[in-house]
C-alpha cells in the first residue's frame, strides 16, 4: 500500500474498494460492452443526450458543467481526459462501492456511452461532434484568403503563425472561432510579433522566436531568420496585435466563416508540442 503521506485515507480506501471490486469481477456485462469501444463517439446527437442525462443524474455532485462541486472537476480529471471511453463506461456503469458515486445499472448501454460521449467532449476538444460545413469550400477559402502563407496545414504553409494540424486537437471550436474572428485577443506563445530598430537605423520587424541574455532572433514575412546581437540593438517593442486580418467577421459571409471553420475543425492530426527555447532554432 503506498504511503498515507502521498494519498488521503479516503482516497485510498476508495481504490481499494474499487481494485478489490474489478477483481471479483465487476459487472461482466458492463465488460462486454465496453470491449466494443463508444458506438457514439462524437455523435452530435449523442453529446446532447448525454448532457441531458449528466444533467438529471450527476450534475448535482460534480456542477452543471461538469466542472466540479460537491464531486471531482470531470472537465480536469485524469479518468475522463486521459483514461480509456471503455474503463469510464464501467465506471459510470457500476459507480465506485464503499463511496457515494452509485452505479447507473439502471439504464441501458447505449445510455451509459451517451453520458461518455458528453464527458469527451467537455474534456476534450478532439472528441467534440464535427461542425457542420463544407470542408472542401473551407479549404479552398483557406488558401485564397492567405492563410497558408503564415500557417501550415497538411505540411505545407508559411511559418509566421503557429501550423494548424492539430488545431482542433489543441483547442475546442469555440476557442478555434474566436481566434478568426478576434485574432489580438490571445496570442499564440512563440508567435508574437516584434519591431526592432538597430543602432545604425535598421528596421527589422517579425516575429519573435528567441531571445536570451545576448541575442534576439526574429523570422521576418519573408521567411528568413534574423540573429541580432543585444548590443546592436536600439530599442525592441513588442506588440499585441496579430498579423492575422481582423476583419474576418465582416470580410466573410456566414456560410464562408461556417465552411473555414468546418475545414479547420477536420485538422486532427497527432501532434508533440514543442517547448520554446534557444536550442529549436
Amino acid at each position: 500500500m503506498l504511503p498515507n503521506s502521498l494519498y488521503s485515507i479516503r482516497t485510498t480506501a476508495v481504490l481499494v474498494a474499487w481494485g478489490a471490486f474489478l477483481g471479483a469481477g465487476g459487472s461482466i456485462c458492463a465488460a462486454d460492452a465496453a470491449a466494443q469501444g463508444n458506438p457514439l463517439a462524437r455523435d452530435e446527437s449523442a453529446v446532447q443526450a448525454g448532457d441531458g442525462l449528466f444533467h438529471e443524474r450527476c450534475a448535482v455532485c460534480h456542477g452543471q458543467r461538469a466542472q466540479g462541486g460537491m464531486a471531482s472537476n470531470l472537465v480536469q480529471t485524469r479518468t475522463v481526459r486521459r483514461g480509456s471511453e471503455d474503463a469510464l463506461f464501467r465506471l459510470i456503469r457500476t459507480g465506485i462501492p464503499g463511496t457515494e458515486m452509485p452505479p447507473q445499472d439502471d439504464l441501458p448501454d447505449e445510455r451509459i456511452w451517451q453520458i461518455v460521449s458528453y464527458l469527451r467532449s467537455m474534456a476534450l476538444p478532439g472528441q467534440q461532434p464535427p461542425l457542420p460545413g463544407d470542408v472542401v469550400a473551407g479549404e479552398a477559402l483557406f488558401r485564397s484568403a492567405g492563410c497558408a502563407s503564415c500557417h501550415i496545414v497538411n505540411g505545407s504553409g508559411g511559418f509566421l503563425g503557429p501550423p494548424l494540424d492539430s488545431i482542433a486537437i489543441q483547442k475546442s471550436s469555440e476557442e478555434i472561432r474566436k481566434d478568426v474572428l478576434q485574432p489580438s485577443a490571445s496570442l499564440a506563445h512563440g508567435f508574437e510579433t516584434i519591431a526592432v530598430e538597430t543602432m545604425d537605423g535598421r528596421m527589422v520587424a517579425g516575429v519573435l522566436k528567441n531571445e536570451d541574455t545576448f541575442l534576439l532572433v526574429v523570422q521576418t514575412p519573408d521567411g528568413q531568420v534574423r540573429t541580432l546581437l543585444r548590443s546592436e540593438v536600439r530599442s525592441a517593442e513588442m506588440s499585441a496585435k496579430s498579423r492575422m486580418p481582423e476583419d474576418f467577421a465582416t470580410r466573410l459571409s456566414q456560410r464562408q466563416l461556417t465552411d473555414l471553420l468546418a475545414f479547420l475543425d477536420r485538422q486532427r492530426d497527432p501532434f508533440t508540442p514543442v517547448v520554446r527555447g534557444f536550442a529549436v532554432y
